[in-house]
């Protein structure tokens, strides 16, 4: 079986490296093992992940974690391309920064770094916001890498740290309310997944509410409804955020112009997407681009 090791990735034979890549079904890895952990965050595609002898469904912000030695391989969906943020380290990365910590071993996702013998949570589904912040954190930790500003090694410490402490967090609140709140009729959780998963996939193209009534054979006011009370936003607010973080992608990745990447995420409206950005990022894209730009 190939073994992996962190140094076939980092440049410096470090304990850490971050990535972001794309498989389709023709392409995807062989079963393979690492010397690494690895924490893998889908940002969107469709299909299974085995990890071991189990094998859980791929949904966009499912997060998934594969211990050392664990043997594990992506089965892609016909037509589904994948694409994951792959966030590799050694324990010890981590564990330098919690030394004196003691009250943080115990975290779920912490606690195998200092116990062996302990398992990761091997997949965690989050929920839009939750996903939101994950991912915020992971882009953050890309630059870092890509950029190498003084002190990035720090920074990509205290941001691994975070985005497992955030795990932990999100991992117990769901334990919680599953004992303590009735959940949502399975049907429910599957069309709002789906429908997730849909706009994770296509959206470049023109979405509606009435296009995705008729896509999944229900009403509009079913759709709105049950959208809302799982997600707790909109469906066209959910459509924005996945466009704008696409946006962010091109914005740092490519040097295509403003109006082309509005076009390429699906707004037809360049001037609107501008102000649409701005609002939720806080500058215009020109500004964005510029203020990631090393200097």
């Amino acid at each position: 079986m190939i073994v992996k090791k962190l140094k076939d990735y980092t440049k410096d034979e470090g304990l850490f490296w971050i990535q972001r890549s794309s498989h389709e079904r023709h392409n995807t890895p062989p079963q393979h093992v690492h010397e690494f952990i690895e924490l893998v965050y889908v940002v969107h595609g469709s299909g299974q992940h085995h990890i071991g002898e189990a094998a859980y469904p791929i949904h966009a912000g499912d997060v998934y974690v594969v211990p050392i030695g664990e043997p594990h391989l992506y089965r892609v969906e016909e037509g589904s391309g994948l694409e994951i943020i792959n966030c590799m380290f050694m324990p010890q990365f981590v564990r330098a920064s919690l030394a004196d910590q003691p009250s943080a071993w115990a975290l779920p996702y912490l606690t195998p770094l200092f116990n062996d013998h302990e398992p990761f949570v091997p997949v965690l589904s989050l929920s839009s916001r939750e996903s939101s912040a994950v991912l915020g954190l992971l882009e953050e930790l890309l630059l870092e890498v890509k950029h190498e500003p003084p002190g990035y090694k720090v920074m990509a410490r205290n941001k691994l740290t975070e985005i497992l402490i955030l795990l932990s967090r999100f991992s117990q609140r769901k334990g919680r309310t599953e004992q303590n709140v009735p959940p949502m009729p399975l049907s429910h959780e599957i069309i709002v997944r789906k429908i997730g998963t849909y706009l994770e996939r296509y959206f470049a193209q023109k979405i509606t509410v009435a296009s995705l009534a008729q896509q999944f054979n229900l009403s509009e006011r079913h759709i709105i409804r049950i959208f809302k009370q799982e997600t707790g936003m909109s469906i066209t607010e959910m459509l924005h955020r996945i466009r704008i973080e696409r946006a962010k992608h091109l914005l740092l990745e490519s040097n295509r112009s403003v109006e082309a990447i509005a076009l390429a995420v699906g707004f037809a409206d360049s001037s609107f997407f501008s102000r649409l950005f701005a609002r939720k990022e806080g500058c215009t894209p020109g500004a964005f681009r510029k203020k990631a730009q090393p200097r």
